[in-house]
């Protein structure tokens, strides 16, 4: 196996090291496609936007209207469902009506905090699957939520219509009647106006990655996933008109109910290609992280155990060498994932460290002398809540002596001897040869 990576004599080595990346890059992806249940996930959006579609669009009408632009939420649903082909038009034309009919102003009190948590849950359910492709292990508190949210919910929405004000604005004005009377310029306002759709829908996938997740995402980062998202809908959009929306046996199937389907499925398709998106975000944010957690079990509790020493032991190691504290993310990058503060947060509240301001950073709390590897791993581990459900029995009995080994084994370790007798934890991508391949 390894001879086919290495290709035949006289192949380029750049060339060898391209084809060895791309095919582990293929088993990663595909691991991680499971791994994130990103399929899972999809079906799940599609069936809450289903119920808070006409919610969320009332809402965004109401806050559009305020600004003068909500003339341009048709359009904008026709471009969205554009490859449903005529039933897009038809859909489209059944949510405004619907969004239309709901009054807003007199819902009352109640009525409407129904309405805003139906909105709500949608950005929530959005969040939940951001943040388990970049490992994030908690969502935002109610305080954070609101805030975040709100920017999503009315800031979001003015910023693209009102884009696409200016840009009809624009083609009405004047100087540019004139300019496009020339043949070179008529050719590119042409361009400039099958271009802006993609743009703005760019901007809008890099708005999401950007603010949903609950880490510090770059903008880098959500820029190169929101223009690969676009890319991706505007291929899957083609194909899907051409073998989907155009296709016979759906009508055929499913009668009045064919434009429902071909609806939903879209709604599947486009959920997919977000999901996707935000996985290249993470990847060009944290490509050493993305590889190693595609092909290990990041949530196995072997791997959360060897994360949470190493981390403690690398911070160890700075405060024996009175050296400025470790900083979160700088941390997280030595040993090769995208994050620590699941972690920091259980450690910090078990009085083991502690959040410096000035410098900033993760220290002691307590002298390393005195935190043993038997504290942390079974901070790590919730020993708490396993002593809870302990029964008598041949298994309790047996797994009983096994964690009692466990201790004997461990007595006397702590962070100071473990700091003073390991190596530093620098990290590298070693699975499945990644290293020796790339270099």
């Amino acid at each position: 196996m390894r001879s086919l990576f290495r290709g035949a004599p006289g192949t380029p080595a750049w060339l060898v090291k391209t084809r060895n990346f791309l095919t582990h890059l293929t088993v990663v992806a595909r691991a991680r496609y499971y791994n994130d249940l990103l399929s899972l996930q999809a079906m799940s959006l599609t069936y809450t936007t289903i119920l808070s579609l006409v919610p969320f669009l009332a809402v965004m009408f109401s806050v559009l209207k305020a600004f003068g632009v909500q003339d341009f939420l048709e359009p904008f649903l026709l471009r969205i469902l554009e490859p449903l082909g005529d039933q897009g038009a038809e859909i489209t034309n059944r949510i405004v009506v619907f969004v239309e009919n709901i009054r807003v102003g007199i819902l009352g009190a109640v009525g409407f905090a129904m309405l805003f948590y139906t909105v709500v849950s949608l950005i929530a359910k959005i969040e939940d699957a951001m943040n388990l492709i970049w490992r994030i292990p908690h969502a935002r508190g109610w305080g954070q939520r609101f805030t975040a949210y709100l920017s999503v919910v009315l800031v979001g929405p003015v910023m693209v219509f009102t884009a696409l004000a200016l840009t009809a604005s624009a083609q009405s004005y004047w100087l540019v009647e004139r300019l496009a009377q020339f043949a070179f310029m008529e050719h590119f306002f042409a361009l400039t106006t099958s271009v802006m759709p993609f743009l703005l829908m760019c901007a809008t996938f890099t708005f999401l990655y950007r603010l949903v997740p609950y880490t510090r995402v770059q903008l880098s980062s959500a820029l190169i996933g929101g223009a690969t998202a676009s890319i991706l809908w505007q291929v899957a959009g083609n194909i899907f008109t051409a073998f989907v929306a155009n296709s016979a046996s759906y009508a055929a199937i499913y009668s009045s109910f064919a434009a429902a389907i071909v609806f939903l499925i879209w709604l599947y398709v486009g959920w997919l290609i977000f999901l996707v998106g935000g996985e290249i975000a993470y990847f060009h944010q944290h490509p050493q992280a993305f590889l190693r957690e595609g092909l290990l079990d990041w949530r196995a509790h072997f791997f959360q155990e060897w994360l949470a020493l190493s981390a403690l032991v690398e911070i160890t190691r700075r405060h024996l060498a009175g050296a400025t504290p470790w900083r979160s993310t700088e941390l997280a990058g030595v040993l090769g994932v995208s994050g620590l503060e699941y972690h920091f947060d259980k450690f910090v509240r078990a009085a083991i460290l502690l959040r410096s301001s000035e410098p900033e950073g993760i220290a002691l709390a307590r002298p390393p002398e005195e935190v043993t590897v038997e504290e942390v791993l079974d901070i790590v581990r919730g020993s708490e809540a396993a002593g809870e459900v302990r029964k008598r029995g041949v298994v309790a009995e047996l797994l009983e002596r096994r964690d009692q080994a466990v201790k004997r084994a461990l007595q006397g370790v702590t962070l100071r001897s473990l700091a003073s007798d390991s190596e530093p934890q620098t990290l590298k991508v070693r699975s499945a040869g990644l290293e020796a391949q790339f270099g």
